[in-house]
């Protein structure tokens, strides 16, 4: 079991709900320029596929799953937290490093980073 965090295109609004119904969320990025800007962040981050990185370490277990909108374009990415204290930080500095935000499917609100404990 994971608690998941979908990484991708958000308007700047302080909560799910003020997100408009006809949102069109753009692709996130180029694959290949992503995952290295993944690895400048979580530099022991390991590629499998095309499609997934894995993140273990101390306090840290997780995986990152890319979502395509096309061949080498990536639409989302899902970060699956499997357990680890320091999971939750480690998105949380993911996104700071991206510039993206996320949506925390366990409170169904942004994810901020600094709520950690409410989704795990």
């Amino acid at each position: 079991m994971s608690w998941d965090i979908f990484i991708q295109d958000l308007p700047d609004v302080r909560s799910m709900a003020e997100v408009p119904l006809d949102f069109k969320p753009r692709p996130i990025g180029d694959r290949d320029e992503l995952v290295a800007r993944i690895k400048e962040a979580i530099p022991f981050a390991e590629e499998q596929d095309s499609d997934w990185l894995f993140v273990k370490g101390d306090d840290i277990d997780l995986s990152i799953q890319l979502h395509f909108e096309e061949a080498g374009v990536v639409r989302y990415m899902v970060a699956h937290v499997h357990s680890g204290d320091q999971s939750a930080a480690c998105v949380g500095a993911l996104l700071r490093h991206l510039g993206l935000r996320a949506h925390d499917t366990a409170t169904g609100e942004l994810f901020d980073g600094f709520s950690l404990d409410e989704g795990l």
